[in-house]
């Protein structure tokens, strides 16, 4: 079928630049994410050699039967950024924690996943991704284990 009308092709082909470009900004979007959990954690570092035990606070927590999930938080030094991450205790071999973030700056862009797994001592966290923030945006971020079967997820932080 043809149609014959200008303005009905010239807005048929803006629509079709319009997906093109949709297409791309998303695929754009997901490769800067590295596709696998465990190397999706971007710029990060590890809790355990970088935040000194005594700055380490709990945020938002659950339990999935006799494990606990909670979002940590805490940075090197008074006056150092703020690092997140998310820690799984009481767990078992297999079991896994993630820390979920999004920074609203109106895109999915901004959204990042950071997983670990349980391999033994029932214990795990993640890597820590640094807390951002600015005027009127802020990182939100909240854990999520996986236990026995059965996933949950805290309520966000801050």
């Amino acid at each position: 079928m043809v149609i014959q009308s200008r303005g009905v092709v010239a807005a048929m082909a803006g629509v079709a630049v319009l997906a093109a470009a949709s297409a791309a900004t998303a695929t754009a979007a997901q490769t800067a994410r590295p596709a696998g959990a465990a190397a999706s954690c971007g710029t990060s570092v590890d809790p355990n050699t970088r935040i000194p035990s005594g700055r380490r606070h709990t945020g938002p927590a659950l339990r999935i039967g006799g494990a606990r999930v909670e979002v940590r938080y805490g940075n090197a030094k008074q006056g150092a950024p703020y690092y997140v991450w998310a820690a799984v205790s009481g767990a078992g071999k297999g079991d896994t924690v993630t820390l979920e973030w999004d920074v609203d700056y109106g895109s999915w862009a901004d959204f990042g996943v950071c997983s670990a797994t349980v391999h033994s001592g029932g214990a795990q966290n993640t890597r820590a991704v640094a807390y951002v923030h600015g005027k009127g945006w802020h990182l939100e971020a909240q854990a999520c284990g996986r236990h026995a079967g059965h996933r949950a997820c805290t309520a966000y932080w801050p």
